[in-house]
Order: structure tokens, then C-alpha cells, then sequence
């Protein structure tokens, strides 16, 4: 079976319908598609954590039973091959609302947001300044904001 044949089957099955229906209610509804796309983000988060660095990777559940972690509000558990540090891990598509209701994609609006939650930062020394590390980290992991991308695009 393709994956067309599989499509129109999942869709049948799930949703009560056709293709065409399915695809016409997806075009008129932006919150589907956000869900979809944040799960294809998820989901190549995923397959690149495992399959390109050979990190073991554990979902957690969108409804979780019982008390969670206070400090584990993500999409994923990872580490290392026997390490037995896991870290939590959220994913977000580049057109997130986080993104777009903080402005994230302008550097000084994500520069300040790191600094504003520098308590959740774990990597931050917390006798130096936060505002340089932050800078710092930023000019080395995100390269193209220091010029290109330092102007910003929205008010």
C-alpha cells in the first residue's frame, strides 16, 4: 500500500470522510494546521536526536496523570547513551505563537526574553553577567543575527 492509499485510509477511518472534505476543512482552520506542523516539528526533532547524535528520546504526554515536575513542561525527555542525565527539551515551529507573540525572531526582543527567564537558564554562571553570556551564546549559536539578521524585521 502507498502512502496515498494510506493517507485516504487514515482519513476515512479517523475523520469520517474523503480526501477532498479533509483537505478543504484543513485549509479553513489555522489552529489544525499549527497542530500539524508542531507535531512535524516534533517529530524531526525526534528522528535527528536519535538518528544523527544517538540520543535516547522519551515523549511526554500532552495530558499528563498525576503531578507533574514543575521543571518539565516540554515535548521531550533526551540523553546521552548511558548517561543518566536526561534533560527536557520543547520544540517550536518557526511560525509559533510564542515566536510571534514575543517577537523572538527580532535579536534584541530574544536577547532581552533570555534575559527576562535567565532563572530557567541552565548553562548561565551565576557570577557573571547573565546580559554578556546571553550575547555570547547567542553571537556563537546563532551567527547570522550578530549582521544579517540584527535588524529588526517587526515592531
Amino acid at each position: 500500500m502507498d502512502i496515498f492509499e494510506r493517507i485516504t485510509q487514515f482519513v476515512r477511518r479517523v475523520f469520517k470522510t474523503n480526501l477532498e472534505i479533509f483537505f478543504e476543512a484543513l485549509k479553513l482552520s489555522p489552529n489544525a494546521q499549527g497542530y500539524v506542523s508542531g507535531s512535524i516539528t516534533e517529530l524531526l526533532l525526534k528522528k535527528k536526536l536519535e538518528e544523527e547524535y544517538g540520543f535516547e528520546v522519551k515523549r511526554i504526554r500532552e495530558k499528563w496523570e498525576g503531578k507533574k515536575h514543575s521543571n518539565h513542561h516540554g515535548d521531550f525527555y533526551f540523553r546521552e547513551p548511558n548517561s543518566d542525565n536526561w534533560f527536557v527539551m520543547e520544540s517550536k515551529g518557526v511560525k509559533s505563537n510564542s515566536e510571534k507573540w514575543h517577537k523572538l525572531y527580532n535579536f534584541d526582543k530574544l536577547t532581552s526574553f533570555l534575559i527576562n527567564h535567565k532563572d530557567k537558564i541552565n548553562w548561565l554562571e551565576k557570577d557573571k553577567d547573565a546580559e554578556i553570556q546571553i550575547t555570547d551564546w547567542l553571537n556563537n549559536n546563532l551567527p547570522k543575527f550578530e549582521n544579517e539578521y540584527r535588524s529588526s524585521l517587526y515592531d
